[in-house]
Formats: structure tokens, C-alpha cells, sequence
């Protein structure tokens, strides 16, 4: 009986032994791994040997306080410090690095050699409210195509329960994998602020929405034509209208000037007022067709004028001034003017329209255009907008004839947004074989005749100066 209880006592001690070994081995390897986590956990623990559990009680309600009164005061600043930092933390420990391995063993991700296994190494983490970013250097033997294979994509945002995957090539070897955690267009987006000033205006970056990641979606006016696609109810308008927006105090000031072109007699006529005469078609025209054609000459003349001025002057940049405005040219639908139209009115459209949209952008004559049915018989200068735009489309060979070929593959899923997030739509990723998601800010009537009212109010106050100044000649 001794001898077995000897035995047995023997059997427990080795057996506590081994698993205290395991802890300080484990303990070892994470505070190795995680140095961040493993300072804080032995300061904290240093801190109450030394000065009691009731100071640093004390010291962590103070500390609890403050953080509180901060976040109160200017959220914004606690967002990006306290919450940011909090966030990324917390996402690189628990969400990532726990289960890193297994993930991308599952995901059958690693490169074997020999009878070692090699991992892609987690190099960083950045964390928002609705995505985070993970630098990834890859493995010897492993190429960034096979993070772009859509299952092996979509295997990888599962496994971190992902709602979208982003991945984006850094440096050979060294790749960003971005992962929606939440996202922040499923909330409407507000109409585009008016500038409070002339100064205020981006001409390169026009904020017109959000995209994404959080970040304003922009536009710009001076690197060429943009063309935005979808079906009825998508959301179109909203692009032509936060432009305008986006510029209202250039238009008064004679540093935009607005040519709308209206087949549907409906959209861009509640903003006619902001065209001098002869520069709105639309609502109100006795022969559309015709007036259509005779407008479009007429800019393609001022543009070739523009051009040899510019030329004369050894100018190659336009930039928008007095007497040489940015002239934009806003049309609310193209079908009609490249398809339904009678045939010879057709030709004479595309002619104007191409040499618009070749030539035009040198000269500051940018065309801003809406198209229902983007389909390769009706959309055929599809290639001559710089900056292509899809909403909501009924079918993916309707998203890659608005966007480009293989936008699906990149990723453009038009044809699966749905009927209630107007104002949704994919563009093509700037230096990336991927797509970025963004919305529109949705213009509701009362905004519209906002605009209008602030650039009727605004004219009048830039014509008194010019009228008393007339007057002062004269006497």
C-alpha cells in the first residue's frame, strides 16, 4: 500500500512538472511572439506586487475617466488614436495570429520543403472600422497569383470571416491583403457639400461619394471624360448632380460652364438655369434631334479654337480660369443619341461626340455621360471615357461591356447588387487587376434646389460689381 501510494505521488509530481515546463514554454514563446501583449501583462503585474492592488485600482479608474472624457470632447481624435490602436490589437492577436497557422494550412496556402513547411510571416496589421489590412511576406516558392485565384480568395475570407477580399502587391514578395470586416456602404450616403469656396475645389479629386474603405470617392474633371452604366432606378444621376455640387462656386465665378444635354426632358431640366442660352437641350426644345446636333458641332468648333489658342500659346496643361472655363458637358442619356436616333442624326452625333472625347480634354471640355444599356452595339465608344462607372446591371456581360473585359473576374458583381442600395457601384482599381465598391451620395430634390438657388444667389452678387463699374465709365 505505501509503495503504491509512493507510486502514485511520484507519477502526480512528474506529471505537474512536465506541464509547468509546458507553461513556461508556452509563456516563453508568446511573450517572444507577442512582446507588446507580454510587456503590458508583466508591467500590469509588477505594478500591483509593488504598489497594491488599491493604487492601481485607483490609477486605472483615473485612467478610465479620462479616456472617457477625451472621447467625449473630440471623438475624432480618440477614433484614430485609442480606438484605432484598441482595434488593431485586439484583431492582430485574436483574429490573426491565433489561428494563422491553421488557416492558412487549410487553406493549403504553405510552401513544403523537405519536411519543413513554410508559412506566409504576418509583417503588420492595420485595422479600421470596417477593414483590416494585413502585410503578408510570402514564402520562397510561392507567387501572389495564387492569392488571386477567386477560390483560394474566397477560402481565405471565410476562414477570417471576411465579407471582402482585397489584395494588393507591395514589393516582390510582400503583399496587402485587405479584408471587410463591415460595410460602410450599407447606410445612405449624403449629397456632396457645397464648397464654402472657389479654393476649396479639387479639380482632380471631386468628392462625389464614399467608397468602400471609408475613403471619399472622387472624380476628376481634368484627366479626362467619365461614364457611369446602370439600369433604371441605379442610381446615375447622383453622379452628374454631386459634381455639380462639388463645384457650385466655380460655376458663378465663370470657371464652369455647364452644357447639359437632356433626351429624357426630365433629369438635368431642373437645373437648366445654370446653362447660358443655348447651352441646355432638353425640356422645352422644339426639334431635340436636331438642337442635339447643331450643340455638339458647335462645342466641337469652340473646341478647335480652343485648341489652336492653346497650341499659339505654347500651352499643353488646361487649367480652368476666367475667360477659358472648365466647359462641362453633362449628358443624362447616351442610348438615344448613339442607338434610337434616327440613323443620319446618329452619325453626326458620333462624330461630334469622338472628336469630344479624343480632343477634348487638352481644351478643358469634359463630357460627364449616363448610359442605360451599355451592350457593345449601342456603347461603342465605351473605350474614349478615360473613367468608367457601373450601378446595378442585369447581367455580368453587361458589366464587363460597361466596364472593361474580365470585370468580372476582378471582381465588378453588378449584376448582384440589388434594387434597394441605389447609388452602389464598381470601378476599376487604379494600378490593380481588382475592383473598388463605392456609393454614391444620394441627391434628393430639396438638394438639387439648393444648388440651384446658391448659383442663382451667387450670380447676382459677381454681376453687381461688373454693372457698377459700367456705371462708373459711362459717368
Amino acid at each position: 500500500m505505501l509503495n503504491f501510494l509512493f507510486s502514485a505521488v511520484g507519477k502526480l509530481l512528474v506529471w505537474l512538472a512536465k506541464q509547468i515546463a509546458r507553461l513556461i514554454a508556452w509563456l516563453t514563446v508568446q511573450a517572444v511572439l507577442h512582446p507588446r501583449t507580454s510587456t503590458t501583462a508583466g508591467t500590469t503585474a509588477a505594478s500591483v506586487a509593488v504598489l497594491g492592488w488599491q493604487l492601481c485600482l485607483a490609477a486605472a479608474g483615473a485612467a478610465f475617466v479620462g479616456l472617457s472624457t477625451w472621447k467625449a470632447a473630440h471623438p475624432e481624435s480618440f477614433g484614430r488614436t485609442v480606438e484605432t490602436w484598441a482595434r488593431t490589437w485586439w484583431h492582430r492577436w485574436w483574429i490573426y495570429r491565433r489561428q494563422w497557422a491553421m488557416v492558412f494550412t487549410r487553406c493549403e496556402l504553405t510552401v513544403q520543403a523537405g519536411d519543413e513547411v513554410f508559412f506566409p510571416k504576418l509583417k503588420g496589421v492595420r485595422s479600421t472600422p470596417w477593414w483590416d489590412y494585413l502585410r503578408v511576406e510570402l514564402p520562397v516558392g510561392q507567387s501572389p497569383k495564387r492569392y488571386e485565384h477567386e477560390e483560394t480568395a474566397d477560402a481565405l475570407r471565410l476562414a477570417f470571416k471576411g465579407e471582402r477580399l482585397v489584395l494588393k502587391r507591395l514589393q516582390p514578395r510582400l503583399v496587402e491583403i485587405a479584408l471587410m470586416r463591415r460595410d460602410p456602404l450599407l447606410t445612405v450616403v449624403p449629397a456632396t457639400p457645397i464648397p464654402a469656396d472657389i479654393a476649396a475645389i479639387d479639380w482632380r479629386r471631386v468628392p462625389v461619394g464614399i467608397d468602400e474603405f471609408g475613403q471619399p470617392y472622387t472624380v476628376s474633371l481634368l484627366g479626362g471624360h467619365t461614364v457611369v452604366a446602370g439600369s433604371t432606378g441605379g442610381g446615375k444621376a447622383g453622379l452628374e448632380w454631386n459634381i455639380l455640387r462639388a463645384v457650385a462656386p466655380a460655376i458663378p465665378a465663370g470657371l464652369v460652364r455647364c452644357v447639359f444635354i437632356d433626351p429624357k426632358l426630365k433629369e438635368l431640366s431642373q437645373a437648366r438655369s445654370l446653362c447660358a442660352p443655348g447651352d441646355y437641350v432638353g425640356l422645352g426644345t422644339d426639334d431635340l434631334q436636331a438642337a442635339t446636333v447643331a450643340l455638339l458641332e458647335r462645342l466641337v468648333a469652340e473646341m478647335n479654337e480652343a485648341n489652336e489658342a492653346d497650341a499659339t500659346g505654347g500651352e499643353r496643361d488646361f487649367t480652368p480660369r476666367k475667360g477659358r472655363p472648365l466647359t462641362l458637358i453633362c449628358i443624362d442619356e447616351l442610348a438615344p443619341l448613339l442607338k434610337y436616333w434616327a440613323r443620319r442624326t446618329r452619325d453626326k452625333i458620333e462624330d461630334a461626340l469622338g472628336l469630344l472625347l479624343t480632343q477634348g480634354r487638352a481644351a478643358g471640355f469634359i463630357v460627364v455621360g449616363a448610359i442605360q444599356e451599355p451592350t457593345k452595339d449601342v456603347f461603342q465608344v465605351r473605350d474614349l471615357f478615360t473613367r468608367r462607372l457601373a450601378h446595378r446591371l442585369p447581367t455580368e456581360s453587361h458589366t464587363e461591356a460597361a466596364l472593361i473585359e474580365k470585370a468580372v473576374d476582378y471582381g465588378a458583381a453588378c449584376h448582384e447588387i440589388p434594387e434597394s442600395f441605389p447609388g452602389v457601384l464598381y470601378s476599376l482599381q487604379e494600378g490593380a487587376r481588382s475592383t473598388v465598391r463605392a456609393r454614391l451620395g444620394y441627391v434628393r430634390a430639396d438638394d438639387i434646389t439648393e444648388l440651384v438657388a446658391y448659383v442663382e444667389a451667387a450670380t447676382k452678387v459677381v454681376e453687381l460689381p461688373v454693372r457698377s463699374e459700367k456705371a462708373e465709365v459711362a459717368a
